[in-house]
């Protein structure tokens, strides 16, 4: 909790003022921001910005509507609200919200409150929120196999550290809504194939999920390690049909591979590729189809991958009308 609790400080203090707006945002940003979103990997103030906003963008796309405006009013995102002063963009939100300024600030708070433990519980995959825990992924590369008993992931990340020391990190599942919002509580079972140890795990609502892992040995800074989880949703409730990587850490390139039951094959299958992630609860519009391979498969790659956006695959379900 005290990485949290000073976590929603930070945010809190960023969205004085002009907000992202600020002039020198850089400098206003504390430790614990600056190491979610990796700034210290931008070259300016613009970059800085656009980092932050994608990161948002993508930590509160599953928000509900007013707690995702609550959030980008007062941080100075959202068309009109780029005011001087906090207050005026509390009476923005108020506006649209059809409240009271302290009903809207409430809102905010609230808002921001639950943004603090989304990003704690792990809404970055594969990042520690201390900067002084760093490591990125250099290759993740996953298959999603639908010709089982029950939906499985397996995940196999390289990942390089970025400090001395680092062995332990931790690792994050979500099962993301499906089209008609009636999925209830998921159960997902985790298993290490190779390369860690899996300690304690803990669940964020309904979907999410997070684990802490145990390397083999401590890693120095510039050292490589390759270990593989596998995923199991063993609810027999219906999943949505994609499968997409939203990177908030730098990853230079992603690979996912859907194999499919032949008895049951997908009516189409396209690529999702620089995808915002509010975007995807929205009806499927399918792009250029891919054609199923002679082992029921559809393979993409994804080289550098764009913070804050969504790459992988979608499909449409044999009894989809």
């Amino acid at each position: 909790m005290a990485n949290e609790n000073g976590l929603l400080r930070e945010l809190t203090a960023l969205r004085r003022g002009w907000g992202l707006e600020a002039e020198r945002l850089r400098s206003r940003l504390g430790p614990l921001v600056s190491g979610w979103c990796e700034i210290h990997r931008t070259t300016s103030d613009r970059d800085a910005r656009r980092v932050l906003r994608e990161a948002v963008s993508a930590a509160i796309a599953e928000f509900p509507d007013d707690d995702r405006l609550a959030v980008n009013v007062a941080l100075g995102i959202a068309p009109g609200a780029q005011h001087a002063l906090l207050s005026a963009r509390i009476g923005v939100l108020a506006d649209e919200l059809r409240v009271s300024e302290r009903t809207a600030r409430r809102r905010v708070d609230r808002s921001f409150a639950r943004l603090a433990a989304e990003i704690e519980a792990g809404a970055r995959p594969g990042v520690a929120l201390d900067p002084r825990e760093g490591w990125f992924v250099k290759r993740l590369k996953v298959l999603v196999r639908l010709d089982t008993a029950e939906p499985q992931v397996t995940e196999e990340r390289l990942i390089v550290a970025t400090r001395d020391g680092l062995d332990r990190i931790s690792a994050q599942f979500t099962v993301p809504r499906t089209e008609d919002g009636r999925d209830g509580e998921r159960d997902v079972a985790v298993d290490a194939r190779h390369g860690v140890r899996i300690g304690a795990g803990t669940r964020d609502g309904q979907r999410h999920f997070r684990w802490l892992l145990d390397l083999p040995r401590a890693l120095s800074r510039g050292d490589s390690h390759t270990y593989s989880l596998e995923y199991r949703i063993r609810d027999g409730l219906p999943i949505r049909p994609s499968y997409v990587f939203v990177p908030l850490v730098t990853c230079e390139s992603f690979e996912v591979r859907v194999r499919f039951d032949p008895c049951r094959p997908p009516r189409v299958v396209w690529r999702l590729d620089r995808v915002p992630p509010s975007v995807l609860a929205d009806p499927p519009q399918p792009g250029e189809p891919l054609p199923l391979d002679g082992a029921c498969e559809v393979a993409q790659e994804f080289a550098a991958p764009q913070l804050g956006y969504a790459h992988g695959l979608r499909w449409l379900a044999e009894d989809n009308s």
